[in-house]
């Protein structure tokens, strides 16, 4: 009886520290994998310096901000093909911008440094704006009958 309580147990052990040793390679694979996806959505800002990342950041904050002024000056009711591209740029440089300076150890943070939907916060005109127009946009590939791109 103590010899099978003994198996029973070994085989308990044997399936634990195979089920353990499975779960911890899983996790670094899918590390890996997450570490990859990062390299390929944001390619250069590995290889940018962090001043140049801030520089970028700047640059394209102050397009929106410069949007948001001529929208509050002029009181648009919607934006350009152009000032939508240019926003959608400016999304995907500042989302990467702010990756690579968190990647690079040199992200501050609050009050210094804003993350891509505080700074959305401070352009209320533009992102309403943005947003009627990508609603309009969604609304007319509907009524074609084709299926809305994302």
């Amino acid at each position: 009886m103590d010899n099978f309580f003994l198996l029973v147990i070994a085989v308990l052990f044997i399936l634990l520290a195979g089920f353990l040793i499975f779960y911890f390679q899983t996790q670094q694979s899918f590390q890996e994998i997450t570490d990859k996806l990062d390299e390929i959505q944001h390619p250069h800002a590995s290889m940018l310096s962090s001043e140049t990342l801030k520089r970028e950041l700047a640059m394209h904050h102050d397009k929106l901000v410069l949007l948001e002024a001529d929208i509050s000056k002029n009181l648009r009711e919607s934006l350009t093909e152009e000032e939508l591209k240019m926003f959608d740029v400016a999304r995907h440089q500042i989302k990467a911008s702010i990756a690579g300076l968190k990647a690079s150890g040199e992200w501050v943070g609050m009050p210094f440094d804003y993350e891509w939907a505080e700074m959305l916060d401070r352009l209320p005109n533009v992102l309403s704006l943005y947003r009627k127009s990508e609603a309009d946009k969604r609304a007319k590939e509907l009524e074609q009958g084709g299926t809305p791109a994302n």
